[in-house]
């Protein structure tokens, strides 16, 4: 009897904190963001932005074979985030390859802490007739995950850039939410009963002091959700996701509608191995498709795969191995990233207005409460399980389109289930791997759909 009522015990305890823990962060949606935010100016870039782009993060430029430059076209990569020289953007760029340069043409990619805060850093005193441009060059890579501090700095150099180049991208990549305050260079503003949130508040200062600073018309992130430890009573491995995944995005996403921006995604394809733990959590394809539909839920424009090769963490688990071999994750990521091209057009056909998420309590990593939105395509959504839908209005006309989302944790291995009703809509479709087909209600007006273990779908809805 006394452990019937622990186990009742601990399921109420864990519902009630779950529901402070929404309530608590419910507030976060609604606390002005950043006060003099800069409303970014469009750049027409020498690739196409009306299209969902796919990266690779990392390569070895001394492979410039066909074999191996055939392998990233093959994978449905447009572009890579890597060093280059002249050998490599030529075999790039002969099939149809785009590169964002690290440490290329004598513009440095800074990382972390350092960057010259000079001025004759390179990316201010570079002129036009200096710089060195080449038909598979998409752009340089100027910092990866900057502190605060060096916002003012960046800015400056961007503005040096875009001036002096035409249509080019000066890439920048920002910390994610897990990042401490001394990485980010800003502290919350408020004390919480909790770590997530306190990162939270100060990441949300960290991505305001951006986005008043830096006029990029496009929000980087790298964000690496998929985390694994030994359980010390039994002495197996399990998964589980990063908390603060989903908020992330969503104050990303929000900065991104609030200032005409983009919002470009590294998802984790390499194993990762945690903080001193012997076991390496290494994605398969359901892992690496969940990441891919999360960030489009929340209006994601690139998916940058990180490694491709070359990289860090678990080099077995790139895509291409150092000495040019493909391992599997390479055909994981190859089947994702077609079925994310299968649906580009339709999806390109709309914007992203928020996200939400159905039964948030009942997930860890879905606790952290999102951004208000309005949505009253669907009604009357029903489900036992953990959902999340990202809500799209059309460019033109009145159509709506929305996500999916299977967001049970994954490695319980379910499937979620839901119905819902699609008041007056006159033709719905669903993109279900990237095929689209009619989605019919059933007598009572519902609509049903049956996701996978990280699966997601699109759904357009015309009336």
């Amino acid at each position: 009897m006394l452990e019937i009522i622990s186990v009742y015990y601990k399921k109420i305890t864990a519902f009630l904190v779950s529901m402070l823990m929404l309530f608590a962060t419910s507030l976060l949606g609604d606390i002005p963001r950043a006060k003099n935010p800069i409303v970014a100016e469009k750049t027409n870039y020498v690739f196409d932005t009306d299209r969902i782009l796919i990266g690779g993060y990392g390569c070895n430029i001394s492979q410039t074979d066909d074999e191996h430059m055939q392998y990233v076209v093959d994978a449905g990569i447009d572009f890579l985030v890597s060093a280059a020289n002249k050998e490599f953007l030529d075999a790039c760029a002969s099939f149809g390859i785009g590169v964002i340069a690290k440490n290329f043409g004598g513009l440095p990619t800074y990382g972390w802490t350092y960057i010259d805060r000079t001025d004759q850093c390179p990316w201010l005193t570079f002129t036009l007739e200096d710089f060195v441009d080449h038909p598979a060059l998409w752009g340089n890579d100027l910092m990866d995950e900057p502190a605060a501090d060096s916002f003012p700095y960046l800015a400056r150099m961007v503005d040096s850039y875009y001036s002096k180049t035409n249509g080019k991208i000066a890439y920048i990549n920002l910390y994610p939410s897990y990042a401490n305050e001394e990485q980010l260079g800003t502290k919350a503003d408020w004390f919480a009963f909790s770590k997530d949130y306190q990162r939270i508040s100060s990441y949300q200062k960290h991505v305001n002091a951006y986005i008043e600073t830096v006029g990029t018309d496009y929000i980087s992130v790298d964000i690496y959700p998929l985390k694994q430890r030994t359980d010390k009573a039994t002495g197996k491995p399990y998964k589980y996701c990063e908390p603060t995944w989903l908020k992330n995005l969503d104050i990303l996403a929000k900065a991104c509608r609030d200032t005409n921006r983009d919002l470009w995604v590294i998802t984790q394809v390499t194993g990762m191995p945690f903080e001193g733990d012997s076991v390496t959590r290494i994605a398969d394809e359901a892992d690496i498709r969940w990441q891919a539909y999360t960030a489009l839920s929340f209006g994601a424009k690139a998916i940058i795969h990180a490694c491709y090769q070359e990289g860090w963490w678990d080099e077995s688990s790139h895509l291409i191995t150092r000495d040019g071999q493909r391992n599997p994750v390479y055909f994981y990521v190859q089947a994702v990233n077609r079925e994310i091209k299968a649906l580009s057009d339709a999806y390109s056909d709309y914007k992203n207005i928020g996200a939400f998420v159905l039964n948030a309590y009942k997930e860890n990593h879905t606790r952290i409460a999102l951004s208000k939105v309005e949505f009253k395509a669907i009604s009357d959504l029903q489900s036992e399980d953990t959902l999340l839908v990202g809500c799209f209005e059309a460019k033109e006309g009145d159509s709506k389109a929305f996500t999916m989302v299977n967001m049970n944790e994954i490695s319980k291995n379910d499937r979620a289930d839901a119905k819902f009703k699609l008041n007056g809509a006159s033709s719905v479709t669903v993109y279900r791997a990237g095929v689209p087909s009619e989605l019919t209600p059933d007598a009572d007006g519902f609509y049903s759909l049956s996701l996978a273990p990280g699966e997601g779908v699109f759904v357009t809805v015309d009336y």
